[in-house]
């Protein structure tokens, strides 16, 4: 499932047909496209792990979730004409849920678990279950910190609960949680200001970092290294993934050399560390 700084990606890329008028249809009539067919492109933004799709003087907002195997794409024409479409429309391939074209850019969905339409008050229905996302600049961490601090769940099962913190994944929660050097079954309650604001700002840092790579980016070498090819205005290489415990069941910690362990917590297996991570 893709992670929050994944799909803060997808909307800055339809962000790209802001401000544009686009032809709009649902090849496998998942969406009632037509509502935004030759309308302009107000906005694209993400809120956790859902994206959120409006247009000037259309009342209702196109909500999506990818889930497991949904995608976002989105491509210039190879010849762009100023305020024109493109002649013809490109081939459909695979499941594609809404297609967007404008003068400039082609934009498709595909096998998306949800894509449907929202009213106001349904949008607002969406941003009041979700937790705080800490990509967004409206994020009020205060707001997670009471919901860890009032339950007895363990830190590791919170850390992943949308209603809680919005677009933290499993690959975030075990890196974060190592770094931070948290035992995951700690319950919430005893997760003190001074642990949540560090766990806090430590996500912040890596989503943002993430959102800026294209890709999770936790190993503190890559890290630094990304961070100087971003200041360049560069493109962040992918090199191979380096994740302390993500992944790694069974092998040794890379800061203390005990063996990796994972259980399931929920619908996904934690990794963790139970020497660097303990109470």
């Amino acid at each position: 499932m893709a992670e929050g700084h994944a799909v803060h990606g997808m909307a800055g890329r339809l962000r790209q047909l802001a401000g544009q008028p686009v032809r709009s249809s649902s090849p496998n009539g998942a969406l009632d496209a037509a509502l935004f067919d030759e309308r302009v492109v107000a906005d694209a933004q993400a809120v956790g792990k859902h994206l959120l799709v409006s247009a000037v003087d259309v009342p209702l907002t196109v909500h999506l979730h990818l889930a497991m195997d949904g995608a976002v794409s989105v491509r210039r024409h190879a010849r762009a004409l100023a305020g024109a479409y493109p002649r013809t429309e490109p081939p459909i391939h695979g499941n594609v849920a809404w297609r967007l074209l404008s003068a400039t850019h082609h934009a498709e969905v595909t096998d998306p678990a949800v894509c449907e339409l929202l009213d106001e008050d349904g949008v607002l229905a969406l941003r009041a279950r979700l937790g705080p996302d800490p990509l967004r600049d409206d994020a009020d961490p205060d707001l997670a910190r009471r919901r860890i601090q009032n339950s007895r769940r363990p830190i590791g099962a919170l850390l992943i609960d949308q209603k809680v913190i919005a677009g933290i994944g499993n690959v975030y929660r075990a890196e974060l949680l190592h770094r931070a050097r948290l035992d995951p079954f700690t319950p919430g309650h005893d997760i003190d200001d001074d642990t949540f604001a560090a766990l806090w700002q430590d996500a912040v840092d890596l989503m943002t970092l993430g959102l800026g790579a294209g890709w999770i980016v936790t190993d503190e070498a890559q890290m630094a290294a990304a961070r100087e090819v971003l200041v360049r205005g560069e493109r962040v290489p992918r090199w191979p993934k380096r994740y302390a415990v993500y992944g790694r069941a069974g092998k040794p910690c890379p800061v203390c050399g005990t063996t990796v362990r994972a259980e399931r917590m929920g619908l996904q297996r934690l990794f963790w560390c139970p020497g660097c991570q303990h109470s």
